[in-house]
C-alpha cells in the first residue's frame, strides 16, 4: 500500500490526514513526511551549444591579427599558413557572426579561452586558448577587453548565453628547472619540503591553513627557475610564485602524476594550497562581475584535486548567483567514456555537469557503422548515475567530436570509406542522434559546413573565414566541394540546413530536447524512445543499418500519431502500440494528437536497498510504480531519528531491460561516504504523475558500513 495525496493539496496539515490513514507509515514518522521534489534538469536543459574557436572562426579586424606586435611569427605567434599559429580570427569577427549562429538555431556559444596566452612554445602558437599566461584580460589577438564586452553584450541581446573554456589546472609553459630534467619524480621518491627542508606528508594538508610554507630551493625535486624576463609575466600575481606549482616534471597520465604531473610540459598549478586555491577563486570570480559571462567549461577537470574543486565550484556559483547568474553553467572536461568515472565529478567533486565523452563514443558508434544498439542502451540506461538533487542527465553537454580528438565528420568519412553520399547520410544521422537525444547538443563550429579534416588537435581546426593554409583549401567537404580560397560562410552546406530545421523543430516542440526520454523497443539496427513534456508525448526512431528497418513500439498514450519529421514512413497504431518501418539510415520522429493523462492508480513501491557494485560502491535507490504511464520518483533519506529529510534526485523515466539492467527501474544513486559509517540512514520514494496526485513508498532502512 501507498499514501496517496494531490499535491494541490493546501498545507502539511492535509499531508498530515491522508498519512494518518495508512499502516506502513508510522504514525511517529506522519509529521516528517517529505514534500515532493520534481526532476532538476539543470541550467543547460533547454539549450543547444555552438562550440568556437575564436582565432579560426572569423576576422573582423585586420590590424589585430599580429597582436600589433611587429617582427614575423617567432615574435607575435602570427603564420596564416601554418596549421599551428595565429590565424587572425577576433572578438570583432565573431560578434559580426552571432546572427549566423542564432539563426542556426542555438541558445549559447561556447569560445575556447579568450586570455592572454604565451604565443609561442614548443614550436606551435598559443591560437588556441591554453597556454594563459595572464588570466586577468584578453588576448590583444582577439581583440580588446571593449570588444569582448561587446561581443557578450551582442549575443545577449540575441538571447545567446556565452560559456567561456577555463583553465584551472596549468598556465602556460614558463618554468624550467635548474637540473633541466623532465621525467616525472613520485612523491614516494621525493616527498615534499617545507620551506626549512623537512620533508611532510601532502595529504595531511590539502586545502588547510596550516598548509606548510615553502621554498622554491628546499622543497622540490628539482628546484624550478624562470628567466627574468618572465620573472613577472603571470597574471594575477600570485601566479609568479614558483612555490604555487607542483613542479615534479611531465605526467605519464597515470597515477598520481595524473594530478601532480605537468600537463605536457604546461606549469601545473599546486592546487592543494590555500593561496592557489583562493586566488582562483577571485579570478574567476571577477569574470563573471566583469564581463557578465553565463558559464564556465573547464579544462582538464580530471588531472585537479577533487578538494580543489569542493570548494572552488561552491564559491564561483555563489559570485554567479549575487551575480543574477541563477543559472550559471559548469561543466567539466574529464576526457573519459565510462559514465561511472564522469558521474563521480558530479556526486563528488561538486561539478554541476560534465562533458558526455560516453556519447560521444557510443552516440559516434552508432551514427558510423550498424549493429551499435546494445552500447547505446548501456549508455541510456546509465543516465540515472547523473541524478542528484540539482542535476539530472538532460544538462549534460554532448557532443560527437571536438577540437581535440578530431571532427565527427572526419570519423564518419573513415567509416565509410570515403562513400561521399554515405558520409553525407551518415553525417545528417549523427545530426539527429546528437540532437533528438536526451542532453544539451554541443555542435563544433565548421561541422555544419560539411568541414572534415585529417585527424584531432592541429588537422581539426580549420579557418571559417578564407584560409591561407593550402592543404586546407583542397580537403573534402562532406555535402559540398573543397572551400578554396572563398569564405565557409559564402556557402550553404545541406548539413547547416539540417541542423537549421531541427532547431527550429526542436524550438516548436520543447520536448524534443528537455523533455523525458524513455527507451521503447530495439532492434539489431534500430532504437525508439519517447520524448515527453507537459501531456505531449512523441516518438523518435532512428535507424543506422543500411536496409530499412520495423519496430513495435510501446507508448503511454492510446492516440493517432502524425509524421513531424524525417522521411515518409508507415506507421499504425494498435492501443498503446505504435509500428514503424522506416528506411535506412534514417530518422523519424512522430507526435501523438491526443494529450496524455493518467488514468491508472498510482502506487510505488521502494525495493530492499544495497550497494550496487557496478558503481563506485554507491548505494542503488530504486522503485518500480505499475503500468507504463509516465511518472516521476523523487527519493529522498534522512537519519534514523532526524526529522530533516534530503533530497537525493528524481528519475523520470524507466531503465530498459538489457543484459547488464533490470527493466522498469526508476533510479538514483547515493554515495554511502556522505556518512559516518555505522550510520543507519531511512530512504523513501515519492512518485507524482501527471494529475499532480503523489503517493509514498514504505520507509526502508539501511546502515552505512565502510
Amino acid at each position: 500500500m501507498a499514501i496517496k495525496l494531490n499535491v494541490l493539496l493546501a498545507g502539511f496539515s492535509a499531508m498530515l490526514a491522508g498519512a494518518a490513514l495508512l499502516p506502513i507509515i508510522p504514525k511517529s514518522n506522519a509529521e516528517t513526511l517529505p514534500v515532493f521534489k520534481a526532476i532538476a534538469r539543470g541550467a543547460l536543459a533547454n539549450d543547444s551549444i555552438y562550440f568556437i574557436m575564436t582565432d579560426r572562426f572569423e576576422n573582423g579586424d585586420l590590424r589585430n591579427d599580429n597582436a600589433e606586435i611587429p617582427g614575423g611569427v617567432e615574435v607575435n605567434g602570427l603564420d596564416k599558413k601554418d596549421i599551428g599559429y595565429f590565424h587572425g580570427g577576433d572578438f570583432v569577427g565573431l560578434t559580426s557572426r552571432l546572427s549566423y549562429i542564432k539563426e542556426l538555431g542555438f541558445t549559447s556559444i561556447w569560445i575556447t579561452p579568450p586570455v592572454v596566452q604565451n604565443w609561442i612554445q614548443i614550436g606551435s602558437g598559443a591560437y588556441h586558448g591554453y597556454w594563459g599566461t595572464d588570466f586577468t584580460t584578453v588576448d590583444p589577438h582577439l581583440g580588446t577587453e571593449a570588444e569582448f564586452k561587446a561581443m557578450v553584450t551582442k549575443a545577449h541581446e540575441l538571447g545567446l548565453k556565452v560559456i567561456v573554456d577555463i583553465v584551472a589546472n596549468h598556465t602556460g609553459d614558463i618554468i624550467q628547472n635548474s637540473y633541466g630534467m623532465y621525467n616525472y619524480v613520485s612523491l614516494g621518491m621525493a616527498p615534499y619540503n617545507d620551506a626549512q627542508g623537512k620533508s611532510f606528508d601532502l595529504s595531511k594538508f590539502i586545502g588547510k591553513k596550516n598548509f606548510p610554507k615553502l621554498d622554491a630551493k628546499k622543497s622540490f625535486p628539482r628546484p624550478p627557475v624562470v628567466s627574468k624576463a618572465n620573472k613577472s609575466i603571470k597574471k594575477p600575481a600570485f601566479l609568479n610564485d614558483l612555490t604555487n606549482y607542483h613542479n615534479r616534471g611531465d605526467s605519464t597520465f597515470s597515477g598520481e602524476s595524473s594530478i601532480y604531473g605537468d600537463f605536457f610540459g604546461l606549469d601545473d598549478l599546486f592546487t592543494e594550497k590555500p593561496e592557489v586555491v583562493d586566488g582562483m577563486i577571485k579570478l574567476w570570480s571577477s569574470w563573471i562581475t566583469k564581463f557578465d559571462i553565463d558559464g564556465y567549461r573547464i579544462d582538464t577537470a580530471k588531472h585537479v584535486n577533487p578538494e580543489f574543486w569542493n570548494v572552488f565550484i561552491p564559491k564561483v556559483m555563489e559570485t554567479a548567483k549575487k551575480a543574477g547568474k541563477i543559472d550559471f553553467a559548469i561543466f567539466g572536461e574529464v576526457y573519459d567514456a565510462n559514465p561511472y568515472l564522469l558521474s563521480t565529478f558530479v556526486h563528488e567533486q561538486s561539478f554541476p555537469s560534465v562533458l558526455d565523452f560516453g556519447f560521444q563514443r557510443y552516440g559516434l558508434a552508432f551514427a558510423r557503422t550498424d549493429g551499435q544498439i546494445p552500447r547505446l542502451v548501456d549508455l541510456f540506461n546509465q543516465d540515472d548515475l547523473y541524478t542528484t538533487s540539482t542535476q539530472s542527465v538532460y544538462g549534460i553537454p554532448t557532443f560527437l567530436g571536438n577540437h581535440d580528438m578530431g571532427r565527427v565528420g572526419y570519423f564518419i568519412h573513415s567509416a565509410t570509406y570515403g562513400d561521399d553520399d554515405l558520409t553525407l547520410r551518415r553525417s545528417k544521422l549523427a545530426n539527429e542522434v546528437l540532437f533528438f537525444s536526451r542532453g544539451a547538443p554541443v555542435l563544433y563550429y565548421g561541422d555544419e559546413k560539411g568541414m572534415v579534416g585529417t585527424g584531432g588537435d592541429k588537422a581539426a581546426r580549420q579557418d571559417m573565414f578564407p584560409t591561407g593554409v593550402l592543404e586546407w583549401q583542397d580537403e573534402i567537404r562532406i555535402g559540398s566541394t573543397p572551400i578554396g580560397t572563398k569564405s565557409a560562410f559564402d556557402v550553404v552546406n545541406p548539413l547547416q540546413l539540417q541542423i537549421t530545421e531541427i532547431n527550429k523543430l526542436i524550438a516548436q516542440n520543447p520536448a524534443l530536447r528537455k523533455g523525458t526520454q524513455q527507451l521503447r523497443a530495439t532492434s539489431r539496427n534500430s532504437i525508439a524512445f519517447s520524448r515527453y513534456l507537459d501531456g505531449q508525448e512523441y516518438l523518435v526512431v532512428l535507424n543506422s543499418g543500411n536496409e530499412s528497418d520495423s519496430l513495435d513500439a510501446p507508448v503511454s498514450i492510446q492516440s493517432s500519431w502524425e509524421q513531424i519529421y524525417g522521411p515518409k514512413a508507415s506507421f499504425s497504431t494498435s492501443g498503446k502500440k505504435v509500428s514503424v518501418t522506416l528506411p535506412a539510415i534514417s530518422t523519424v520522429i512522430l507526435k501523438a494528437t491526443t494529450p496524455f493523462e493518467s488514468s491508472a492508480k498510482l502506487a510505488v513501491n521502494l525495493s530492499k536497498i544495497n550497494y550496487d557494485f557496478a558503481t563506485p560502491n554507491w548505494l542503488s535507490l530504486q522503485a518500480t510504480v505499475p503500468g507504463d504511464e509516465f511518472v516521476e520518483v523523487n527519493f529522498q533519506v534522512r537519519v534514523k531519528g532526524g526529522s530533516k529529510w534530503s533530497n537525493i534526485g528524481t528519475a523520470d523515466r524507466r531503465t530498459f531491460k538489457s543484459d547488464e539492467v533490470e527493466g522498469g527501474l526508476y533510479r538514483v544513486f547515493l554515495p554511502p561516504r556522505k556518512y559516518k559509517s555505522g550510520t543507519i540512514i531511512e530512504v523513501i520514494a515519492i512518485a507524482r504523475n501527471q494529475k499532480s496526485e503523489i503517493v509514498y513508498s514504505k520507509i526502508r532502512e539501511f546502515k552505512i558500513n565502510y
